[in-house]
């Protein structure tokens, strides 16, 4: 054995100058759709290695695809089994291609003897069995030879390239192959290689445009590009580095752009189309994929009555077409059988096979978008077409290009090659907009809310949202796990009908970036609830800069953790802002915040009436200095809680002073769960005696209130006459302190009394019982 393997040495340098001649004799050029050729990317050293998600079967990771290739198949790992999976233009044949590269070049992957491929048209075709498959595709390779390397599969890396077709089904296990030499179909062949049964302990590299779930590979969903590889692709294509990055923001800020730009194959689109255009910038996704199909159809030198019969019949493909894979027989029932031999077409489809006319070629749209707007302009080109809009509840992606469509200065350019779309079509879409936002918004169904506001978002017509949404009655639903698309498409929405009841935004955990989208709304929302939400500084900018002159009267933030910080930066707006209630309730405040809301509650300008700090450990200094704000005449709040702050006997009296000030609003004041005592609570007494004091509604639950203050309790509220509200919850009254209680009510008639609670027997029950207003 060892003598048959050392003369395959100069087979094995042979073999990897083989394999780089393959890479570099890719047929495949750089065109708009299909994106840069394979043989460009790997010479310009321009391959940027995608993520990927991983299931490690507790959660899902997200890593280079690099990584995971050195950490299935490096040195001294298990046999690697991996399955790449990703849409078309996600990267999966240039990764694959780059491998066999860097392997052929020496520069990864060495402890693999030799790297073999399988085509998938030969999985496709005939039966045949691996041996002659492999001879077929590596013609180098004699018989004998193959046979040797076969021999010793724990050193062979073997290839297999857009299978998807021959991963669902199993086959029995009878009927799986053991020997190379046994012939048998695509399906049963892949199946038998990744149940270990043909070649066992062989490596298994393989891809497919659908995820497959098998217990015998590992599965890595390619996710493409993220934000900096995005940013470091387009600066390479544009050699000027601050250009590339202009120019992506630039097309990033396009509606429905940015969701897909992590496709590799749209960035090379998208940068193709600047280059030609740079003085252009699109508005819409649609109006992107208007400028592409004008581009196309005149290069090809394509008339206005071809390109029509043309993008119906790739219309009515798109369609019928759910799998990735059109036939033959798709291509003819479609009625794009004349051009067939057209280069037209295969700048539009990808063709899997060397001869388009033959019965076996198969064909696959370039990008998954481009399917769903070509499905969309077949819509309005199509008079005859008796395709209906699905019903509301059943809103697709390709209607937003459907709504991008729909406005003429999106359309535009295409017009000018395909012929005007049909004002019938227009209109039935239009009206299937119109009851879809009726049906819709007055739900609860999320989802169904985000797909109708982005629908809106891409028609870019401000009078249609007006029509639609401003005669409905809009549900103001949680608007949590928002994307980023749906932030920019609510803001244009709201900014379209110039305000919002409220912003539910109950539990979410947002972005910089979904932030920065937000910035109409908050500007715009009278109601603004953020309650168990994380939010971070980067993300109070953004809030704080809406509400400056804003419209939101009621800020809800209880339960975030937002800490001293962010309640400064929010502080600088309120005093800005229409804010009338505020509440931090549980928001893990400390003393460096007071000074902040002191100073917005004097200012000149500040509309607070409600402000709740409940539940935050604020020091007594601290404190000392808002009872101080709450004496200024600017100062106009009515109703302050500060409920379980640790508040101190000075706290107490400083509240009391201002009761007593003269200028104070305070109608309600919440100072229960501080445990100050009799002694503390004494000065809150001492103010209700006081003319100035206007208070209603006082609560000092769970205070360590004693029968020894009931007198002076009873005597400082009827002498206060304004109080119609006392709560005196979870102290430490006894059956005592009820007789004269029960006078107070008397004395005060429409005084309301809680006293749950307390320390009373069930003796006097029956003497309270007989008063409405006491809760005992």
């Amino acid at each position: 054995m060892e003598k048959s393997l050392d003369c395959l040495s100069d087979l094995h340098k042979l073999h990897k100058e083989v394999m780089r001649n393959g890479v570099l004799k890719s047929t495949r050029a750089s065109s708009l759709l299909s994106g840069q050729s394979i043989k460009d990317v790997i010479l310009n050293k321009c391959y940027i290695p995608v993520f990927v998600s991983v299931d490690t079967r507790a959660s899902l990771m997200c890593k280079t695809l690099k990584s995971v290739i050195a950490q299935e198949f490096g040195a001294g790992t298990e046999i690697g089994k991996l399955l790449l999976c990703g849409g078309p233009g996600m990267g999966k044949t240039t990764a694959v291609e780059q491998l066999i590269w860097d392997w052929a070049s020496g520069i990864h992957l060495q402890h693999y003897t030799f790297l073999l491929r399988l085509c998938p048209s030969m999985l496709r075709g005939p039966e045949q069995s691996l041996q002659s498959m492999l001879l077929s595709e590596h013609t180098h390779l004699s018989a004998e030879q193959l046979e040797i390397i076969l021999k010793t599969p724990h050193t062979i890396l073997l290839v297999l390239d857009d299978i998807q077709d021959f991963l669902s089904n199993c086959p029995e296990s009878g009927k799986l192959l053991h020997e190379p030499h046994q012939p048998a179909g695509g399906a049963i062949l892949v199946h038998s290689l990744l149940q270990g049964s043909l070649l066992p302990g062989v490596a298994l590299l393989l891809t497919s445009r659908e995820a497959v779930e098998m217990e015998s590979v590992h599965v890595a969903n390619l996710m493409g590009f993220s934000s900096s590889q995005r940013k470091a692709f387009f600066q390479h294509f544009f050699e000027n580095k601050d250009k590339g990055e202009q120019i992506l923001n630039q097309c990033e800020q396009a509606v429905g752009v940015k969701e897909i730009c992590a496709c590799p194959r749209f960035c090379w689109t998208l940068c193709c189309v600047y280059k030609e255009q740079e003085n252009w910038v699109p508005e819409t996704l649609s109006e992107l994929h208007c400028r592409i199909m004008h581009t196309l159809l005149q290069e090809h030198k394509v008339n206005v009555e071809t390109a029509k019969q043309l993008i119906c019949g790739l219309g009515k493909l798109a369609e019928q077409c759910t799998s990735f894979t059109c036939a033959h027989s798709d291509i003819v029932k479609c009625g794009l059988q004349p051009f067939l031999a057209s280069r037209i077409l295969s700048a539009i489809l990808h063709v899997n096979a060397d001869d388009p006319t033959s019965p076996g070629a198969t064909f696959s749209f370039m990008l998954p978008t481009f399917q769903d707007f070509l499905r969309a302009v077949a819509f309005y080109l199509d008079h005859d077409d008796s395709r209906l809009l699905e019903q509301p509840m059943e809103i697709h992606n390709y209607h937003l290009l459907l709504a991008g469509l729909s406005d003429p200065a999106q359309r535009k350019l295409l017009e000018t090659s395909v012929g005007r779309f049909s004002s019938g079509r227009l209109s039935e879409f239009h009206s299937w907009l119109m009851k879809s936002v009726a049906e819709v918004l007055p739900g609860t169904e999320k989802t169904n809310h985000w797909h109708v506001l982005r629908i809106l978002y891409h028609t870019l017509s401000p009078t249609l949202v007006r029509e639609s949404v401003g005669l409905c009655k809009w549900r103001k639903i949680c608007y949590s796990d928002l994307q980023e698309a749906d932030c920019a498409a609510l803001a244009f929405v709201v900014r379209c009908l110039g305000e919002l009841e409220e912003l539910n935004l109950n539990s979410s955990s947002l972005t910089e970036e979904q932030a920065e989208k937000l910035g109409t709304v908050f500007r715009l929302a009278k109601s603004i609830n953020f309650r168990y939400s994380t939010v971070s500084l980067d993300v109070m900018i953004h809030f704080a800069r809406g509400l400056k002159d804003g419209r939101a009267t009621d800020l809800n933030l209880t339960n975030c953790n937002l800490g001293d910080e962010a309640i400064k930066i929010l502080c600088s707006a309120i005093p800005h802002s229409s804010l009338h209630t505020l509440s931090l309730y549980d928001c893990e405040l400390t003393g460096p915040c007071c000074p902040s809301l002191a100073a917005a509650l004097q200012s000149e300008r500040c509309s607070l009436i409600e402000l709740d700090l409940s539940v935050n450990e604020l020091e007594e200094s601290s404190v000392l200095l808002i009872c101080d704000a709450l004496k200024s005449p600017n100062c106009l709040l009515e109703k302050l809680c500060m409920n379980a702050c640790e508040l101190t006997e000075p706290v107490f009296s400083a509240l009391g002073s201002v009761l007593m000030c003269g200028t104070s609003r305070l109608k309600e004041l919440q100072i229960g769960v501080n445990k100050v005592g009799d002694a503390a609570v004494k000065h809150i007494w001492k103010a209700l005696k006081h003319p100035h004091c206007q208070l209603q509604h006082l609560d000092v639950e769970m205070a360590n209130l004693t029968d020894a203050s009931v007198d002076e309790l009873c005597e400082a509220v009827t002498v206060c006459g304004s109080i119609r509200s006392l709560i005196l919850k979870n102290n430490q009254f006894t059956d005592i302190s009820v007789p004269r209680l029960i006078k107070l009510v008397q004395d005060c008639p429409g005084l309301e009394l809680n006293v749950q609670y307390n320390d009373f027997s069930e003796d006097v029950f029956e003497l309270m019982d007989v008063y409405e207003t006491i809760r005992y």
